[in-house]
């Protein structure tokens, strides 16, 4: 077989498989709340998981703190209200540290990142970033 027709066939079978991105947010889709994820993982962590882990999402909710974490990862905390109990974790890219400036506690945020899991009560995204 030529090489040529071998790689046409090959593209043929895997683009759409390499053109689907079913982790990626929809713009159809809305924000969730931290509440209504931290709830979603609490009344059926099994049905939470196969909804929403590796997937990503925009996540509404009110800075808590901000900080690096012990694994030097920035991190923004996040609750459905301020001075509430943490319910997320948005982890951002080490590269972006410098943005944990613009986050301030109190402030109303909508974040756009990775479900990893669900850890101590509380969620865990990573590669966050805000949303505009």
């Amino acid at each position: 077989m030529d090489k040529r027709l071998l790689l046409v066939v090959l593209a043929a079978v895997l683009l759409p498989f390499l053109a689907k991105t079913p982790t990626s947010f929809s713009a159809e889709q809305t924000a969730i709340t931290t509440q209504d994820l931290l709830k979603a993982f609490t009344d059926d962590r099994g049905a939470a998981e196969e909804k929403y882990l590796n997937q990503t999402v925009q996540l509404k909710g009110v800075v808590l703190s901000t900080g690096i974490s012990r694994f030097m990862t920035p991190n923004v905390e996040l609750s459905d209200r301020a001075g509430g109990a943490a319910q997320a974790v948005c982890v951002l890219p080490r590269q972006d540290a410098e943005k944990l400036t613009g986050f301030k506690p109190g402030q109303s945020v909508t974040m756009s990142g990775k479900i990893y899991k669900f850890y101590s009560g509380r969620m865990v995204i990573k590669e966050c970033q805000a949303v505009e």
